[in-house]
């Protein structure tokens, strides 16, 4: 367990001059005495770099190339001070109270590694995007506000619990995301020794670091305080078709790792990338070996079948489209 209060927050940044002085403001507006930002710029080419400069948070500023945000996020790893470290997102926000209740409860429960819980938001302007990006997203949000409304969540009256109310363990995590790592709070060494976040893939990065930090640890303390307001928008990052190859290979690397237990059941978010494997951009030959890789062996055949389904319709579809129309007279 970290030996000092100090709590290191990195955020990783790439073009988020929409949402990142909001953001900032969620950190200065902490309640726990001894907070210190890192903001990893990820090869900018807008200027959030001069954005989060201004801020009066005053945050040290990394800049590198655009390296992605699993080395960014490793960058203020390895120079946050002794202490705590947590993650946040350029767009996401938390509430005032959220450090010094996860550092009271990690104390009082004498844990290198706690976390809360999210409570999705969104801009009311951007529900009907959202509705059109056609993968449920605008279901998400449990609050809508307007810009320039985050104060209100951020500094909104509540009593934040420092209790446990779960654990999230390997078995959950082997699942797929069970949480997000913006909801997290590491003993900073043990961060390291768990390997940090994996760089070789877009999706599940943090992910491979939550599920180590859980193996290490036996299970990572919740509670279900609701203190990270994660922005939804059109553009953030999801389980759409570009992230299911690098999402589903990460699942399966940690599956034949050796060190994790090789059979385990998939939950909700890994089900929704294997009922869409169809449509994305993979050869055949990934897709299958995906679906072969992932999915439970008792379960296998049924993927299958629904796979198959799917690429059947897909292919009627496209024959369809591209088959001249005849002209009737």
């Amino acid at each position: 367990m970290a030996t000092a209060d100090l709590v290191t927050v990195v955020i990783p940044s790439y073009n988020g001059r929409r949402f990142i002085h909001a953001t900032l403001d969620s950190i200065l507006a902490q309640t726990h005495p001894a907070v210190h930002c890192i903001v990893v710029d990820d090869g900018s080419t807008d200027d959030t770099v001069e954005i989060v400069r201004a801020h009066p948070l005053a945050p040290t500023i990394i800049q590198q190339p655009n390296l992605g945000v699993a080395v960014a996020r490793n960058r203020g790893l390895a120079a946050a001070a002794p202490g705590w470290v947590a993650f946040l997102d350029q767009d996401d926000l938390w509430h005032r109270d959220r450090l010094a209740s996860l550092v009271a409860f990690a104390r009082a429960e004498g844990a290198s590694a706690v976390a809360s819980s999210e409570h999705p938001f969104a801009f009311a302007a951007d529900e009907e995007p959202l509705r059109n990006v056609g993968d449920g997203r605008d279901t998400w949000p449990r609050t809508w506000i307007q810009p320039g409304e985050e104060q209100s969540l951020v500094m909104s009256d509540r009593e934040l619990s420092v209790h446990a109310t779960g654990t999230i363990t390997v078995e959950q995590l082997l699942g797929g995301a069970a949480m997000l790592t913006t909801c997290v709070l590491y003993d900073r060494d043990l961060a390291i020794s768990a390997g940090g976040c994996a760089p070789h893939a877009r999706a599940l990065d943090d992910h491979v670091l939550n599920l180590n930090v859980a193996r290490i640890t036996g299970g990572i303390l919740r509670i279900d305080t609701q203190d990270v307001f994660y922005r939804v928008h059109p553009a953030s990052t999801t389980t759409v078709s570009p992230m299911v190859g690098p999402f589903l290979s990460t699942m399966a690397a940690m599956r034949l790792g050796g060190v994790f237990p090789d059979r385990h059941e998939v939950g909700p978010n890994v089900q929704h990338l294997l009922f869409n494997l169809a449509y994305a951009d993979l050869t055949l030959a990934d897709q299958l070996g995906l679906l072969a890789l992932v999915a439970p062996p008792r379960a296998r055949w049924r993927w299958f079948r629904r796979w198959l389904a799917r690429r059947s319709g897909l292919a009627a579809l496209r024959t369809r489209a591209l088959t001249p129309r005849r002209n009737h007279h």
